[in-house]
């Protein structure tokens, strides 16, 4: 059968078909939508209470899974796509490829470090999912996963409701009483809330469905927007209002029919903000001269010097950590410290211009552009579905750049954002058969997916129970974490830290044994780096030996070629100063660190450990 023409719409498209292969399309899409709405809800319950990262390892594997059994149901069959995202999102990940063939972190770039796992194969799977979503034609299909969204939602709003009464399952506390839910991060609770209330609440407001499903819908709503709350994550805040602004926009005569309901919802919304600490979380986002408002100018910042100076292909994938010491300035180190390296721009397209370059960037605020445009079509429709997914897409396009794109929950977006450019842009698909061989390598990729993440959740069990016993145990089970997961830069630093407790000069040699294995692995890891100068530092310290003393002084001078004002290299560099007598150096050196960090001024170089 011919590919159907870019005019065609879906209907068309579909009663194109043979009724035999019509047969074997139909029935498939609704294990898809099945999977699918699977893979919603097991984004927000997948936790692993006993591992080091309980939203890490465990959550990566299912999702990854199950993304990927979605994947080979949708290929299976002929694909119909949009045209122009199409287009956009594959031109993205050439751009992305590219980048992370000459990126800075060589391995990262392509399967993502521990912590974001965003290299080059998630932005592949964000297209995988983003085709199944736009395989959904059927309303029956897009119910499915809605109903998925909702159940996700009520999850979500119970557990960051239990959370704030004090049970969890993760033992997390952040500062002003935030949520951080199944995630671990208030951000992404009000992300993903962003996200699923929305959809929570186009299903309580469906007809056509349950009563069941309805309640259910209408109880995934009030817990999203609990979850949407408690999180106080002005970002997600700010995404719910535009998308709300926005939906009002184009219902003006609904909005004036139920004008006394928008007023009461405004008051009491108003009143919560006033008589809960709600409204200070609010009112400081005005504060412009500190706090996470002027944190969040200064990443852009810093994101847009990199991408400045990187213009081209930018960093690769993750390769933004490796050189934001580099980039990072005093100022910025003065106001919120070195305790934590941002690995992220903080701006969705920024986030993508740094790992990819300028046109990588440009690709990105195009595919989203388009995304708000058919959002702002859908609005227009009378079936709450698809107002529900429209705006779903709107509030989390807003919010995300005030954050930047998560494995953890982009997958759901892209579905989300498939849904609403199938109902949207019909005239615009056509057809693409899928060469059978790309689902057969997708099953072994699903594979090799499930047995590494496996082994990453043994490893980090042992990690969690290495962290806790003394320090004979504890290394033995490190060493076991390392031995499943060698290329983990997380189970080599983790390693080092636990070799490092004992007091003998041989702890200290086994500790950078261990740090210089995981910077093989990643050679410009600012985390890494800063321990191995650390320990260097220590030995020299110990042994007083001039060998020593010249191979910190060495390491050290390189890092702070890449890292000029952290304050750790340069506390480290006046300790070698006064190992060598050299209290010039010294003096110099400790009145940077002090420059650097004056709440905390140095007398002496301060205990490693």
């Amino acid at each position: 059968m011919s590919a159907p023409t870019t005019g065609a719409s879906v209907l068309d498209v579909v009663t194109s078909i043979p009724e035999d292969e019509e047969h074997r399309l139909v029935p498939r899409s609704c294990a898809l939508a099945r999977t699918l709405a699977v893979l919603f809800v097991a984004a927000v319950v997948t936790v692993d209470p006993v591992g080091l990262v309980p939203t890490g390892p465990a959550r990566w594997t299912v999702m990854t899974v199950v993304a990927i059994v979605a994947a080979v149901a949708a290929l299976r069959r002929r694909v119909i796509v949009d045209r122009l995202t199409g287009a956009l999102f594959g031109a993205l990940l050439l751009s992305l490829f590219v980048a992370a063939c000459f990126g800075a972190d060589r391995l990262y770039a392509w399967i993502g470090t521990p912590d974001r796992r965003l290299g080059w194969f998630a932005w592949c799977l964000f297209g995988l999912v983003f085709v199944c979503g736009q395989s959904l034609r059927d309303a029956l299909d897009r119910r499915t996963v809605v109903r998925g969204a909702a159940v996700a939602s009520v999850a979500l709003g119970v557990w960051c409701a239990f959370e704030r009464a004090g049970w969890s399952l993760l033992d997390e506390s952040f500062a002003g009483h935030r949520a951080g839910g199944p995630f671990g991060q208030p951000a992404y609770v009000g992300a993903a809330a962003a996200l699923l209330a929305p959809l929570a609440l186009a299903l309580a407001c469906d007809r056509l469905d349950s009563r069941l499903w309805r309640a259910i819908g209408f109880t995934g709503a009030c817990g999203g927007a609990a979850a949407l709350l408690l999180s106080q994550t002005r970002g997600a805040w700010v995404g719910a209002v535009v998308a709300a602004g926005v939906w009002s926009i184009r219902h003006p005569s609904l909005v004036r029919r139920r004008w006394r309901e928008v007023v009461l919802g405004g008051v009491a919304v108003a009143v919560l903000f006033a008589v809960t600490p709600l409204g200070g979380r609010a009112t400081s986002a005005f504060d412009f001269g500190g706090g996470t408002t002027r944190g969040r100018f200064d990443d852009w910042s810093v994101g847009a010097r990199v991408v400045e100076h990187h213009p081209v292909l930018g960093l690769g994938p993750e390769g933004y950590r490796v050189v934001f010491p580099q980039y990072v300035g005093a100022d910025y180190v003065r106001r919120h410290g070195t305790e934590v390296v941002p690995d992220r721009a903080h701006n969705g397209i920024i986030d993508v211009a740094a790992s990819g370059g300028v046109l990588a960037g440009g690709l990105y605020a195009a595919l989203l552009a388009v995304l708000v445009l058919c959002a702002w079509r859908a609005l227009r429709s009378g079936d709450p579905l698809v107002v529900g997914v429209a705006v779903a897409v709107l509030a989390y396009v807003v919010q995300q750049q005030f954050l930047f794109p998560l494995n953890e929950i982009d997958p759901l977006f892209w579905i989300v954002a498939g849904m609403l450019v199938v109902t949207t842009r019909s005239e615009r698909l056509f057809g693409v058969r899928v060469p059978v061989m790309v689902p057969a390598v997708l099953v072994v990729c699903g594979v090799f997916a499930f047995e590494m993440g496996a082994r990453e959740v043994q490893a980090d069990r042992l990690l969690r129970r290495a962290a806790g016993a003394p320090a004979a145990t504890g290394l033995r089970d490190a060493d076991h974490a390392t031995r499943l997961r060698p290329d983990s830069i997380r189970t080599w630093y983790v390693a080092a830290r636990i070799a490092a407790r004992g007091p003998a000069l041989t702890d200290v040699d086994a500790a950078v044994a261990r740090v210089e294995r995981g910077l093989r692995e990643s050679p410009r890891d600012p985390a890494l780096r800063q321990l191995d100068a650390d320990l260097l530092t220590e030995r020299a310290v110990r042994s007083g030996l001039a060998g020593d003393r010249a191979r910190a002084r060495t390491v050290v001078d390189a890092d702070l070629v890449d890292a000029p004002n952290d304050p750790g290299l340069w506390l480290d560099r006046a300790e070698i100063a006064r190992l060598d007598g050299d209290a010039a150096t010294e003096r110099a050196a400790r009145s940077r660190a002090d420059a650097l960090q004056p709440e905390r001024p140095s007398t002496a170089i301060p205990e490693k450990s």
